[in-house]
């Protein structure tokens, strides 16, 4: 049967997860949670690829990327943030709430920054850079490993990503691309429902963590570190979601992360060659493999089909944001989805869009 859900986050959960989800509970003062947790880093840490320090917090994607911010910047920090889409403005956003010195590097939307965007940029002058792997307003993938080596050339930045879209779905290696600071989320890579995400540093950063003097307190990583050296959690955490994603790690993890990279290119390749074919223009000039973000010809609104698939198969895709409202569709690559149900979705997409003129 045909997978109903296509949008960029909350993507499609497998069956397997999603019964690991409703089927554990324990209590999070337990030893038998303790050792659980301990496993779950453990996988966790090989989904992110790195030996670096690893939180699970309970909270949103957004909450993961303001815990980086006021743990890892202190006040009057200048930081810069490259603002790719709505997300990327995101890093700015945040910094800003916290009265950080927040400088902007922006390009139009589907296009990425890159290293040559940076070379007029002192970037000495920063404490952090701010950057977004997987764009998901555009569906823009940005070459994270040459920006990071970049930056590590030519100052002593901490380096600070949102993975949410990309880590488990493609290529992120956070120790070999010299990362510092890396966030992830449980509804999109990590194919499971909303409420958990997952935040791993170096010790570079966590020495800055532990001297930092910005005000926190929820978020505070001092916390967590200090908590999970018994494998305990600050607060009362997601039990289940935390069961969803350890075991959503084993499906990501059989046969290697590599393995699982090369899956999701090779659906989302599918889709968009076959979008192309059809008559469908591809909306970044650097599109990620997480997901795709088509426009129609002729200036079609967008929402038309999407109103159209929810309607009469129950299917979702997502619409554009805020601007791009209309102009673009977007389709997930993520979660638990096959080739086979990407084959299906793109015939329903071309029947549709044809009664739709």
């Amino acid at each position: 049967m045909l997978k109903k859900i296509f949008t960029p986050g909350p993507t499609q959960v497998h069956p397997e997860v999603l019964k690991a989800t409703v089927s554990h509970f324990t209590y999070h003062r337990s030893s038998e949670f303790k050792e659980f947790h301990a496993q779950l880093i453990s996988k966790l840490k090989k989904v992110f690829l790195t030996q670096s320090n690893l939180n699970v917090l309970t909270t949103s994607g957004t909450g993961a990327m303001e815990a980086a911010v006021v743990n890892f910047c202190k006040p009057g920090d200048k930081v810069l943030f490259l603002n790719q889409g709505r997300f990327g403005a995101r890093w700015g956003a945040i910094s800003k709430a916290y009265g950080l010195k927040a400088d902007e590097v922006t390009v139009p939307a589907g296009d990425v920054i890159g290293t040559d965007k940076l070379k007029s940029t002192e970037l000495d002058r920063y404490a952090s850079v701010f950057l977004t792997h997987s764009e998901t307003s555009t569906a823009t993938v940005t070459d994270i490993k040459s920006l990071a080596a970049y930056i590590k050339e030519n100052s002593n930045a901490l380096v600070i990503v949102d993975g949410i879209s990309s880590i488990g779905t493609i290529e992120f290696r956070m120790d070999k691309w010299n990362i510092d600071v890396a966030v992830s989320a449980s509804q999109k890579g990590l194919m499971t429902q909303p409420g958990i995400s997952v935040i791993a540093y170096n010790d570079i950063a966590r020495e800055k963590m532990l001297s930092n003097n910005m005000p926190r307190y929820f978020f505070d990583l001092r916390k967590e570190l200090n908590a999970q050296k018994t494998f305990l959690t600050s607060w009362t955490p997601a039990i289940g979601i935390m069961y969803g994603v350890d075991k959503a790690c084993d499906i990501i993890l059989t046969g290697g992360i590599e393995s699982k990279w090369k899956k999701v290119h090779a659906v989302a390749d599918y889709f968009r060659n076959e979008c192309r074919d059809f008559g469908f223009s591809i909306f970044s000039k650097h599109p990620s493999d997480s997901l795709t973000a088509i426009t129609f010809p002729d200036d079609i609104p967008t929402g038309k089909l999407v109103a159209r698939l929810k309607e009469k198969y129950g299917i979702q895709i997502a619409n554009g944001q805020e601007e791009l409202k209309d102009k673009i569709a977007r389709v997930s690559h993520m979660g638990d989805i096959e080739l086979d149900d990407i084959i299906e979705l793109t015939k329903i997409i071309k029947v549709e869009f044809k009664s739709l003129k």
